[in-house]
């Protein structure tokens, strides 16, 4: 059994159509009404019986999933599959059926991809954009599409889903954040872009709730923000006591030095109620980049030793970040294929 959860806010009759169209393609679906106005009831009371209801008070979209997740297996026992849908008509039946199917083909983490059209609102291309960047940086992976509300789970999850942190926008980034740390393979599924009105009828705020969003991303992966600073304290103190004397050992150390302990904090700390897995990835990339900085340092000693190391070592690592970026983004669309 496949189980459709929709968190809804103030929604209109596009929640009833979706509604209709799900029940007559033998989906159970699941509404979280997550404390809507008294002026929304009549849309709550039209979804019967063609979907279970329950209500909460507001506190955000993210709350609102995690209360569906929770709810989920209670409502449901036979439930093996959940997909979570927005209200507002922005997804089509078709593609969250095609959501159901690659659940029912294996997939344990299916995260829709929404083409690119010319006719997309600003603020969201904006948004979007700078998302993939902000994501890809911080947190070491690349997606097309992070903030698609259109997604489909695995039952076994449900128990890590509903420990993630965030109650509104930021917790579906911080959800798939957590997925990456445990090196679930995510499928991405290209679904139609809709947007009705200009997309007025979101209730995204585009400067709260992205800075909300990259707030609860920062608490995540602060680990790798101390990592950064303890690889330039590192740095630094090396440039003093050697300058490029030894940077053959300098260099490797400060970052290997680094990459261990973001690994520990992250393992220990932050992800460790999770079946922490991205270690390997994390010390691969770590040897990568001590190779580019010694060969980048090695070619500038060759031309002058006038440039103290430390400012080298930046200026490669601020070049090692645009070029992971991309080697982040070529290597999805290579596993991507496959």
């Amino acid at each position: 059994m496949c189980v459709v959860i929709i968190p809804a806010y103030q929604p209109d009759g596009q929640l009833l159509d979706l509604v209709d169209k799900l029940h007559h393609n033998g989906l159970k679906i699941l509404v979280v009404n997550d404390g809507s106005s008294e002026d929304c009831r009549p849309i709550f009371d039209g979804l019967a019986p063609k979907a279970q209801v329950l209500h909460t008070p507001h506190k955000g979209k993210g709350a609102a999933l995690k209360q569906g997740f929770g709810a989920v297996t209670h409502l449901f026992p036979d439930c093996r599959h959940c997909i979570t849908a927005d209200a507002d008509g922005q997804h089509r039946a078709e593609d969250i059926l095609r959501v159901k199917e690659q659940l029912s083909q294996g997939a344990e983490f299916v995260l829709t991809v929404r083409k690119p059209k010319k006719d997309v609102p600003l603020r969201s291309r904006f948004g979007n954009a700078l998302s993939r960047v902000v994501y890809t940086v911080m947190n070491g992976h690349y997606f097309d599409d992070n903030q698609s509300g259109l997604r489909g789970f695995s039952v076994k999850h449900l128990s890590w889903l509903t420990q993630v942190k965030g109650n509104k926008y930021d917790y579906e980034m911080n959800m798939l954040c957590h997925a990456d740390k445990q090196n679930i393979a995510v499928t991405p599924l290209p679904i139609e872009t809709i947007y009705i009105d200009g997309n007025k009828s979101s209730h995204f705020n585009p400067v709260i709730d992205t800075v909300r969003i990259y707030k609860r991303l920062f608490f995540s992966v602060w680990p790798s923000l101390v990592g950064v600073l303890v690889w330039e304290t590192l740095t630094i103190l090396f440039t003093l006591l050697f300058g490029y004397e030894y940077q053959f050992l300098t260099i490797p150390t400060a970052v290997m030095v680094s990459a261990l302990l973001t690994y520990l904090m992250q393992k220990f700390i932050v992800f460790r109620h999770l079946p922490y897995r991205d270690g390997l990835r994390m010390l691969l990339f770590s040897v990568i980049r001590s190779a580019v900085y010694f060969s980048i340092v090695q070619t500038v000693t060759m031309i002058t030793e006038a440039i103290p190391m430390v400012f080298v070592v930046n200026a490669a690592a601020g070049m090692m970040l645009v070029a992971e970026y991309y080697i982040h983004k070529r290597m999805h669309r290579v596993f991507k294929k496959k």
